[in-house]
């Protein structure tokens, strides 16, 4: 088989392409055809394998995209924090892709990352995001999975450098510190997706998957797992909601802060998607539990910067 991923320089799009090469060697062939705006973003470790192939190709331009005669599609609407309107770039991206499988004319699967949380129509803030990309690219294949995904582990990275710092602490958007939320490191999600896009039968359509990690987690359990990597300890400063735009204020374009505060909101209590989890409207769903623990996710992190 040969898996198309659009684009390729993503960190869940990387931990995808590992897990299929290193199936390549273990059971049938499978190519990967890589498709990067910047085509030395390509691991060495990845154009060294017989299977891998990087192409030049630019989600903002259909006509670059060319797919190589995959019969399979792995996709990403990836983030866009240039100031401009994201929703936009989803809408265009997504279509681009959606153009670029039909031009094709080989695809039979497409496996699209998308969110927890992408099945509302608004309400979510940067979730929308995922939930344009599927809309759009719900119908264009006989096989689609999409693939929603908990809050990133690797999203506690930035809080490394402050954890290191003379006065080590983090800030949390997640409040209160002892609410419960699923999350899901980028390797598990990596192995999710690869496991998805090799799968031998795919019984609904579209096919909804839920990827979480072993368990739910507190900010506190993040807290624990600051301070086992640092070896002392470790202050968290909760961001309260009436605060949430100062926090994403500092860090992220204009444009951004709105999103960033719909969505963070929508998934603590009384948000959107609490109540979603709360009333459990996702059994319906298929769910993956990954393996990677909170604190060897954070022990990496912590290492690694």
């Amino acid at each position: 088989m040969l898996v198309a991923v659009l684009p390729a320089s993503p960190k869940t799009a990387q931990e995808t392409i590992r897990v299929l090469l290193e199936a390549d060697q273990l059971t049938s062939p499978v190519g990967v055809h890589a498709i990067y705006r910047d085509l030395s973003k390509a691991p060495r470790e990845f154009c060294a394998h017989a299977g891998f192939h990087a192409v030049a190709g630019d989600l903002n331009d259909a006509t670059s995209l060319d797919l190589g005669g995959a019969d399979t599609v792995f996709a990403i609407t990836p983030p866009r924090y240039d100031g401009s309107d994201m929703m936009q770039w989803a809408t265009i991206a997504s279509e681009n892709t959606r153009l670029a499988i039909q031009k094709a004319g080989s695809v039979k699967r497409l496996v699209l990352l998308s969110s927890m949380g992408a099945e509302q129509p608004s309400g979510t803030g940067e979730i929308l995001t995922n939930h344009i990309a599927e809309e759009i690219l719900k119908d264009v294949v006989p096989e689609i999975i999409f693939m929603r995904c908990a809050y990133f582990m690797e999203n506690w990275a930035p809080a490394v450098l402050t954890v290191k710092s003379d006065q080590p602490h983090f800030d949390s958007p997640i409040t209160p510190l002892d609410y419960e939320i699923p999350m899901v490191a980028v390797t598990d999600i990596g192995k999710a997706c690869a496991t998805y896009l090799m799968a031998i039968h795919i019984p609904k359509h579209p096919y909804v998957i839920e990827v979480q990690g072993p368990q739910d987690h507190t900010v506190k359990d993040v807290q624990k797992a600051f301070e086992e990597a640092a070896g002392h300890a470790v202050e968290v400063r909760p961001v309260e909601k009436a605060r949430l735009a100062t926090f994403f204020g500092q860090f992220l374009p204009d444009a951004s802060v709105g999103p960033f505060v719909e969505m963070t909101i929508s998934f603590l209590p009384g948000g959107i998607l609490a109540r979603k989890a709360d009333n459990n409207s996702s059994k319906d769903v298929r769910l993956y539990r990954g393996r990677t623990d909170l604190g060897e996710a954070i022990g990496r992190m912590y290492r690694s910067l």
